[in-house]
């Protein structure tokens, strides 16, 4: 039997953080994460799956956007008139979402929930749990069917496992647990990023998120497909994003002047989109007074991009350079501020103040503060004041 897996679709996600830096790109990921969601049901056909299994936050909140509910209802009814259901369950992004709303989404869409925790379709058992409050702080997974004697059993969870980096303790589950449970495959949700754990008779799948939405979620999205058989479970990548995310670093040494600087940044993204659209975080070094000028420096790079079919601007950062600075003032200042950035002391007080603007912040703004952020924030926080006070010349 073949299955289809994915979550983490966030179909209605606000994405403000990036429309305060690119209205265009924002636009365009909104568009991006319907159209994964159509690329997902063609992949379904394609493979002639026996089901499209989604893992949760299929949408962003519990108060959707009509026309991403009209989207999942058009697709969904495509798959289903292929003779394909679709089984989901919620995550803590759409726990409280009424999906009777607007009455079904369709025939073919099954949500399992406490009141209905199997599906069953062929040789197939497809066993899962939503979330009904947006924080489940206990694992649920005692509360999952037992494994049926002489049938395909699959699990559907949402969960943040042991933990992960970026994200908190969500339904937390220990991996040994998950893969002893007697299931031949998991289908997991939540963790943005693939990957696979196995055991003898069972495999568990965090798909990752299909269509990345920011800079932490860089890479190519994809959609996972799984075969079941006499042999085992056997799992490939079906890539699905459309628009993906990457750092790029990019010397800018032999540019002297602003067209050619524009010339140097459109090669580069060129190159980096080679393999379809591409929104770029440009780490610059060498950039002279750009360094100290960082609005001009994106002006210049949305410049380039214009030149480039398909390329985007994130970010523009710079890169200080990391030899022993020349002797003087400023060098001194710079040793004096690294050492101060680096004791305990500033980092408990500046990690307070990041952590209280990011509780006031709307939660798509508030990731660009995300704690493993912290010590980007602070080197490119050092390198721009040195900038400055350099009188427009590159940190030392």
């Amino acid at each position: 039997m073949r299955f289809l897996h994915s979550a983490d679709l966030h179909l209605d996600s606000p994405l403000r953080s990036q429309a305060l830096r690119n209205a265009e790109l924002a636009a365009t990921l909104r568009a991006a994460s319907r159209q994964a969601l159509a690329r997902i049901v063609d992949a379904a056909i394609t493979h002639e799956v026996d089901a499209l299994l989604l893992a949760g936050d299929v949408f962003d909140s519990g108060q959707i956007d009509v026309a991403s509910r009209a989207a999942l209802a058009a697709e969904l009814g495509r798959l289903g008139a292929a003779g394909i259901p679709t089984v989901m369950i919620r995550g803590n992004h759409d726990a409280l979402l009424d999906m009777a709303s607007y009455g079904p989404i369709g025939d073919s869409v099954v949500q399992l929930n406490r009141d209905m925790p199997t599906f069953r379709v062929k040789d197939a058992s497809i066993h899962g749990l939503g979330f009904t409050a947006r924080h489940v702080k206990d694992t649920m997974l005692p509360d999952y069917p037992v494994a049926e004697a002489g049938r395909i059993n699959i699990g559907l969870m949402h969960t943040s496992l042991g933990g992960a980096e970026g994200h908190d303790p969500y339904a937390p589950c220990s991996e040994a647990d998950l893969l002893g449970w007697g299931y031949d495959y998991w289908g997991l949700g939540h963790i943005h990023k693939r990957f696979e754990r196995r055991a003898e008779r069972s495999l568990a799948v965090m798909p990752g998120i299909p269509q990345g939405r920011s800079i932490r979620e860089t890479g190519q999205g994809s959609a996972t497909l799984i075969e079941v058989d006499g042999a085992g479970v056997r799992a490939r990548e079906v890539p699905i994003a459309l628009v993906r995310f990457e750092v790029q670093a990019l010397d800018l040494a032999g540019a002297e002047t602003q067209a050619a600087q524009i010339a140097t940044m459109a090669d580069a993204m060129r190159a980096a989109g080679a393999a379809g659209p591409v929104a770029l975080r440009l780490r610059l070094r060498g950039a002279g007074g750009l360094s100290g000028a960082p609005e001009f420096a994106r002006q210049l790079a949305e410049e380039a991009a214009e030149q480039v079919t398909g390329a985007f601007v994130e970010a523009v950062r710079f890169e200080r350079d990391r030899a022993a600075p020349a002797p003087g003032v400023l060098a001194d200042l710079a040793a004096m501020m690294a050492e101060d950035a680096a004791t305990p002391g500033f980092r408990d007080e500046a990690g307070a103040l990041i952590e209280e603007w990011r509780r006031a912040l709307p939660r798509e703004v508030a990731d660009v503060l995300a704690p493993e952020a912290f010590d980007t924030l602070v080197e490119e926080g050092v390198a721009m004041m040195l900038a400055r006070l350099g009188a427009g010349g590159e940190p030392s």
